[in-house]
């Protein structure tokens, strides 16, 4: 169930303003505050077969944004693409560091470090 709520937790933060009102507003209280159907039968004024059936609308919607966008799946791309070249600066940095006999191109390698990497 967790990764239910963490997949649709992403998706409304890529599509979540692209849902009708109702919709959003039943899978952020259910996905995200964790509301329970009553509550937010209760909230919305509407059934619990509505808040039903807005979850599922929601959910459908979502995944099918994702499906034909892709935008999360890009943006887990890009991540991973930014992940792998900051592993090849570091081992780049940490090599020339250890060529190095200069303690002052030391402190400038250490410099550099923490301005890519914090």
């Amino acid at each position: 169930m967790n990764e239910k709520f963490f997949r649709m937790n992403s998706l409304l933060d890529f599509y979540g303003n692209l849902l009708t009102e109702k919709q959003r507003k039943a899978a952020l209280m259910y996905y995200v505050y964790d509301c329970t159907i009553n509550e937010i039968s209760s909230e919305l004024n509407i059934s619990k077969q509505a808040v039903f059936d807005n979850l599922k609308r929601a959910e459908n919607n979502l995944e099918g944004f994702e499906k034909k966008l892709e935008l999360i799946k890009n943006a887990k791309k890009e991540e991973d693409n930014k992940e792998i070249k900051r592993r090849k600066i570091e081992t780049i940095l940490e090599s020339i560091e250890k060529e190095s006999l200069n303690e002052n191109n030391n402190l400038k390698f250490k410099e550099l470090r923490k301005i890519l990497f914090d």
